[in-house]
């Protein structure tokens, strides 16, 4: 009941998450080969996403799956702090469609919890919002909104794990996400 019920919110949550990178094309690179995102980072869900996660993996077949235990093992035998997704095999995700929160929402214009603006790490490399980025001052720059033609302003929306999870939709659905931790948590 639970997994049908988070597939049902992730209808929505995916429809939602399309418009919002839709409506910011123009600042974003992101399309299917780029993995940047998913080589550095320490991945949190909650014990629904990983359920559902692992949904996904067993899904695979068996040479998919030796690979990504290959993966897992390096990473906990190295730094947990930031590490490749095992999940990631040839630069693609082998468990894409049960991707976790994290995952779906990364890539946009978002809010830290002081309510300022995060850029995607991305952003230093040249991708999403790199054209308007001040990367003297760490900021969004009107001045480079401007100078490029976007015909939009970019907007910063709240799409941390939490805000997502407690969702009016989340309530309505019954989901109970369980304890959120690092991907690599769970494997411990």
């Amino acid at each position: 009941m639970s997994i049908e019920n988070y597939e049902k919110f992730l209808e929505v949550i995916t429809e939602d998450l399309e418009k919002i990178f839709d409506y910011q094309k123009e600042y974003i690179c992101c399309k299917k080969g780029c993995s940047h995102c998913c080589k550095r980072g320490d991945y949190p869900m909650s014990e629904l996403e990983f359920e559902y996660l692992m949904k996904g993996y067993n899904e695979n077949n068996e040479t998919v799956k030796k690979k990504i235990n290959e993966n897992i093992e390096i990473v906990k035998n190295g730094d947990t702090d930031s590490y490749p997704c095992p999940f990631l095999i040839d630069n693609s995700c082998s468990i894409y469609k049960y991707r976790p929160l994290v995952c779906r929402a990364f890539g946009v214009l978002t809010e830290d919890s002081k309510g300022n603006p995060s850029f995607p790490f991305c952003t230093t490399i040249g991708l999403n919002f790199s054209k308007i980025y001040d990367s003297e001052k760490k900021h969004l720059s009107s001045r480079l909104v401007k100078e490029n033609n976007f015909k939009i302003f970019p907007r910063i929306f709240r799409l941390s794990n939490n805000v997502i999870m407690n969702l009016p939709l989340a309530k309505e659905l019954n989901l109970n996400f369980g304890e959120a931790k690092k991907m690599i948590d769970f494997f411990e």
